[in-house]
């Protein structure tokens, strides 16, 4: 019993000194009692000049057990143990240490070295020359937008990317993983509130130098603001750190920016920068707000370019009009297509081949709602939000609305967004009739992109497909599909069944080598999962060939709401019939249908 009760004291004597060598009070922190004193150069850290070349000074800290934060000359903090420092131009520079304690921060007096020369190889190159002009030198840089309106390059002087955007994105066009999206918001359709609704003015300039120091100024001319401060480059990672001075940008976004100073370069060359701070403090979520700048150069010698687009509008039938406000029907209603929701359109109103963005999920119950006895319109969005007005069409396909439509954002990435253009306005850039009944099944309504002179170039087209309204006949399109050993295709024209009864699927041509016969009507399975449809007559080159319907294959497409007949499967026991369907005009099936609802 000693035994047991000695071996029971000792393992808790050894779990308590484990406890305690362990215990979070000891985590990286020193003692609460350590002072500013103790922390001097010398003491707690060391200054050193590098060899081979003095611009090149080395802090280290001479501490353990510490969690380090050192204050640099440029006003940037470091936690590494040691720092290295590269100071281009001669003066006398001032950095401090601090420690992490259990009583907080405690930090050591300022210490001072000196640099006697200047090192031109640590601002050299082209970035240093494109941001500043040269050693010597300084260069303006002004937000691209004035009191016109105008934006000479940039669409408009703020634009917005993912968190995960940088130099390698925007000026290389990698691709990268994670937040990675971009939105150019143009001045011409978003001056209305991009900058927290101010008016369109000359903003100001940074004007970066390289004389007795790397200096940058800030003329804010909204505030009515002088900043005189200082900046450092880090031209291997695109970033910059200025001192004293934000980045020129609208007073709106002040709250929503914590660090104005701490800068990502997106892209620079001559005459062109854009400099990119980290919205960090707003409730729509981190992105980069990338703030746009023009040269003094550039923006003196600037000319409007000429875009000749006279004339150049959508083409549409002369009668598009009785399609879009039909007599029959006062009320239209549509909503976004669930899978071509919007298009990038040509100025003719013909689509462009263009991959667009992903689509948010649920944007396809978006409803657009018109009264043309009333000329009244509601739009109401997927959380069911509505907005209402009046509205007028021009005889050339403008809507005219009596408000500004509502902004919802379509795509994922957040270049895509719904809403009208500055004038309350959205244009008609194609409409597409129903094959079966010549009734409207599709509208498109374009709003306009401009270019930096504010001449419209293309339209961001949103597609509608129309609910209720025009005269609407429920078919089902299905057609003929004949293919040959290399997989070369032919196919009937549409056949549309609208009702039960008999219809035939003709190919015109010419084919040899038979491979596959099969017949599929789309979506019909959806309302009528029991359909049946018995095929009733073959003919070749007009003339009819046996075969057993039972033999035949039924089932689905490649969709399950598809329904298909494989006349001859490849791959199935119908195989065999394929040399029966050789032929030099046509091939018809003809079959009965019965929807067995």
């Amino acid at each position: 019993m000693k035994i047991n009760k000695y071996l029971f004291s000792l393992m808790t004597l050894v779990l308590a000194l484990c406890m305690t060598g362990c215990s979070p009070d000891d985590y990286s922190l020193g003692d609460k009692n350590l002072t500013s004193e103790d922390l001097a150069v010398g003491t707690a850290f060391t200054i050193t000049h590098d060899s081979s070349n003095p611009n090149i000074v080395y802090l280290k800290s001479l501490l353990s057990g510490y969690t380090v934060l050192w204050n640099l000359p440029d006003g940037s903090r470091s936690q590494a143990n040691e720092v290295t420092l590269k100071e281009p131009f001669a003066g006398t520079y001032t950095v401090s240490m601090g420690v992490e304690t259990r009583g907080g921060y405690v930090y050591g007096p300022d210490a001072t070295f000196t640099i006697d020369s200047f090192c031109s190889d640590f601002v050299s190159g082209d970035l240093w020359t494109y941001l500043t002009g040269g050693v010597g030198k300084s260069k303006k840089w002004y937000l691209d937008l004035d009191a016109s309106a105008t934006c000479r390059y940039f669409v408009g002087p703020l634009y917005f990317y993912g968190t995960a955007d940088s130099w390698n994105t925007v000026t290389l066009g990698e691709k990268v993983s994670g937040d990675s999206w971009s939105w150019a918001a143009d001045w011409a359709g978003n001056g209305s509130w991009l900058f927290g609704g101010a008016a369109a003015m000359d903003y100001g300039y940074m004007e970066f130098g390289l004389s007795g120091g790397a200096t940058c100024k800030v003329l804010d001319n909204q505030v009515g603001k002088t900043y005189n401060g200082s900046f450092v480059m880090d031209v291997d990672k695109h970033t910059m750190t200025i001192s004293n001075a934000p980045v020129l940008h609208d007073a709106s976004r002040e709250s929503i920016v914590t660090q104005w100073g701490n800068v990502t370069i997106l892209a620079l060359d001559e005459n062109h920068m854009q400099l990119a701070v980290l919205r960090d403090n707003s409730s729509e979520g981190k992105c980069l707000l990338s703030y746009n700048f023009i040269s003094e150069d550039y923006r003196k010698n600037w000319t409007p370019s000429v875009v000749n687009n006279t004339g150049v509008v959508p083409t549409l039938d002369s009668d598009w009009k009785d399609y879009v406000e039909p007599k029959t029907s006062y009320q239209m209603t549509y909503k976004l297509d669930s899978e071509t929701p919007y298009v990038y359109s040509n100025l003719d109103g013909t689509i462009k081949d263009y991959t667009m963005p992903t689509a948010n999920d649920g944007i396809e119950d978006m409803k657009l709602e018109f009264d043309h006895n009333a000329k009244s319109y509601k739009v109401t969005t997927p959380d069911g939000t509505e907005y209402t007005g009046t509205y007028t069409l021009s005889s050339d396909g403008i809507y005219t609305f009596s408000k500004a439509l509502p902004i919802l954002q379509l795509s994922k990435d957040g270049t895509i967004n719904f809403g009208s253009n500055a004038d309350n306005t959205l244009r008609v850039t194609k409409i597409v009739k129903d094959d079966y009944s010549n009734s409207l099944s599709d509208l498109y309504l374009g709003k306009a992109v401009k270019d930096d002179q504010n001449n419209v170039i293309e339209y961001v087209s949103y597609h509608f497909k129309l609910q209720s309204g025009a005269a609407q006949v429920t078919r089902y399109t299905g057609n003929l599909n004949w293919f040959n050993s290399s997989y070369a295709f032919q196919k009937s024209d549409n056949v549309f069944i609208t009702t039960e009864g008999s219809y035939t699927f003709t190919i015109n041509g010419a084919g040899s080598d038979p491979y596959g016969l099969y017949l599929d009507v789309f979506k019909i399975k959806k309302e009528h999962p029991n359909v049946k449809m018995t095929i009733t007559d073959i003919k070749v080159d007009g003339k009819s060939v046996s075969f057993d319907d039972s033999a035949i294959e039924e089932g689905s497409g490649d969709a399950t709401t598809t329904y298909r007949r494989y006349i001859v499967n490849p791959w199935g026991a119908t195989a065999a019939n394929a040399s029966n369907y050789v032929f030099s005009s046509n091939v018809s099936v003809t079959v009965n249908v019965k929807f067995n609802d």
